[in-house]
């Protein structure tokens, strides 16, 4: 392992730590009445600095779409480790992110997960899924929450985009929230699964308008969803091609 790879997973892991001892106290002395402000704020600068140690640089395309402080469902399309930084540094106010429920269990960032409120998804029974959408949909009304999901559900191996799962459509269903796409491109080449550290690199996160669900319902949650999995492989290949033809001028 070359120098700058050792460096970088000393100096990650060493943030890591502290900043989630950092934030966990900082949760527990606000009593977390600052949350909806505070959480994404804290979460914002962790994303940040993280891909800074990466040597990662991106840039944000459509963000107008998603900077309302308001209820919406942003899901993205999740092919490497850096998506956890890239969500989390884009993140506007009133955010969360949704994951495994099994994070908790993490020594010191499971607390932290747990302190910043993050929403944390079962992944057994769809029947049980179903449920913890709904009671994430009662959530994100009463705190008007942008939350942040990979339908994919996990990573894929390739870089390909995995088939979608439901559950984006069953939080929009329980919430009525619009949906706001985000693509990330560049994140699989920069740290693929398998890959240790990450090479240094740019990438681009692209926001697209926002999608109505208030004409969603239990029949259509199906189609939906292949239909949201359509719109994410026309427009990886159109940022694709448009990354192509800027660094060809």
């Amino acid at each position: 392992m070359r120098l700058r790879g050792l460096w970088q997973i000393v100096a990650s892991w060493l943030f890591i730590i502290g900043y989630g001892v950092f934030s966990s106290v900082v949760m527990v002395l606000t009593l977390g009445l600052l949350s909806r402000w505070l959480s994404p704020l804290l979460l914002r600068f962790w994303g940040r600095t993280m891909l800074r140690l990466a040597g990662i640089t991106y840039e944000v395309q459509g963000a107008e779409y998603v900077q309302a402080d308001e209820m919406k469902i942003v899901p993205f399309n999740h092919g490497s480790l850096l998506d956890a930084f890239v969500v989390t540094a884009v993140m506007p106010p009133g955010a969360v992110a949704a994951l495994k429920r099994e994070a908790i269990y993490y020594p010191v960032l499971g607390l932290a997960v747990y302190l910043l409120g993050l929403l944390l998804i079962d992944r057994g029974s769809s029947a049980k899924a179903r449920r913890t959408m709904d009671k994430a949909g009662a959530r994100m009304a009463k705190e008007r929450l942008t939350v942040f999901i990979a339908p994919e559900g996990t990573r894929g191996l390739d870089g390909e985009l995995l088939p979608f799962k439901k559950g984006v459509m069953h939080l929009a269903l329980a919430s009525h929230a619009p949906i706001v796409p985000m693509l990330i491109d560049g994140a699989y080449a920069l740290h693929p699964p398998g890959q240790v550290t990450s090479t240094p690199g740019h990438l681009v996160i692209r926001f697209l308008p926002p999608r109505p669900t208030t004409g969603l319902t239990a029949e259509t949650v199906a189609a939906e969803t292949e239909s949201l999995h359509a719109l994410y492989v026309t427009e990886l290949l159109r940022l694709r091609a448009d990354r192509r033809a800027v660094a060809g001028t």
